[in-house]
């Protein structure tokens, strides 16, 4: 990804292009829950927290939605909870003042 962004940049020459590194914050949330005040990152919030093809269906209101989804990292079987999202945002918001 870097290589490509330097690439480009060089061809043009006027462009700013920074690449921001979501992984590890995503993995690190993971990794350590309990780090960032979560209780649950294996499972998702909406949904049984396996692989489901009905995630679009999930919503506060769906069967099966936790009550606390603060608590939870995933929101559904693909998709960040919003207090994960925060932590995320958070970690490319350092990571942009780092590039700047």
């Amino acid at each position: 990804m870097n290589s490509s962004a330097a690439n480009l940049q060089k061809q043009l020459p006027g462009l700013k292009i920074v690449v921001f590194d979501i992984f590890t914050p995503i993995y690190d949330l993971v990794r350590s829950p309990s780090k960032y005040g979560f209780v649950e990152a294996r499972k998702s919030c909406c949904g049984k927290g396996t692989l489901e093809t009905a995630s679009a269906l999930c919503n506060p209101k769906s069967p099966g939605t936790c009550s606390n989804a603060t608590q939870y990292v995933f929101w559904d079987n693909v998709h960040p909870s919003q207090a994960a999202n925060q932590v995320i945002a958070d970690a490319m918001i350092v990571q942009g003042i780092a590039l700047i």
